[in-house]
């Protein structure tokens, strides 16, 4: 005998007004920020690319095991997206929030506190270079 559930649809179709409600313009906001997060992902993404082109070059193929992940909901907030960096269990974490302000997190090691923490304009050049400066801390203490 197959067991079939029956669904009060009425009561999630509710839900998801309620919450949304509570929301208004967020998936616009989204949208906007969503430009400038791919924007440093993509940044941060070229940025390791030198590093790894040059590691090659000075044959330490065994540094360049980067990875810059995609540009994703934020797992604790619905009002921020998010990328990580990682090299093995270090990472970094760049959260966009919808009122355009850029959190940097870490480096830190998965499974552990994740701090520290700065805030940074959406866009320009200081989010941009402290991205910068937090790459290279990443690449710094993940190689020790």
């Amino acid at each position: 005998m197959l067991y079939t559930w029956s669904v009060e649809t009425e009561r999630f179709e509710e839900l998801a007004r309620e919450l949304a409600a509570q929301h208004p313009g967020l998936a616009a906001e989204l949208a906007e920020v969503r430009e400038a997060a791919e924007h440093l992902r993509d940044l941060a993404h070229a940025m390791l690319e030198v590093f790894k082109r040059a590691a090659r070059a000075a044959d330490a193929e065994y540094l360049t095991q980067l990875e810059v992940g995609s540009v994703e909901p934020d797992e604790k907030h619905v009002d921020c997206i998010q990328f990580r960096v990682a090299r093995g269990r270090w990472e970094i974490v760049c959260v966009v929030k919808a009122k355009k302000t850029v959190t940097l997190v870490g480096p830190f090691r998965r499974g552990k506190p994740e701090k520290p923490c700065s805030d940074h304009p959406l866009r320009g050049e200081q989010v941009e270079r402290a991205l910068e400066d937090l790459l290279v801390h990443l690449i710094r203490v993940a190689s020790e």
